[in-house]
């Protein structure tokens, strides 16, 4: 019996052999005040106005924040991330169609 007729697929993956290491999850912010938050326009439509309104929502909450943003060429498939390094405390990034 073959892969097709036993309903069974073979997945072939082209990055061909990958390490891959757990990573623990980063530690959550007792608050957000005083702290620097990076904000990462991924170059989706609209998504400027999404991430303004997150920006004024947090800025009214915390008077003492910084915002920090950064944006992504849309054509782009180069991470921005490392953009963000050690000069945030916290990261939001927009995904989504």
């Amino acid at each position: 019996m073959d892969a097709i007729s036993s309903g069974l697929a073979t997945l072939v993956n082209p990055l061909g052999q990958v390490e891959i290491r757990q990573l623990s999850l980063a530690r959550r912010l007792n608050t957000l005040s005083g702290k620097r938050v990076g904000l990462i326009n991924t170059g989706k439509p609209s998504i400027e106005h999404f991430l303004g309104e997150i920006e004024r929502m947090l800025c009214a909450n915390y008077s003492d924040i910084q915002i920090c943003n950064v944006r992504k060429d849309f054509t782009s498939a180069k991470p921005i991330a490392h953009e963000l390094d050690d000069k945030v405390d916290v990261t939001i990034s927009a995904w989504g169609d």
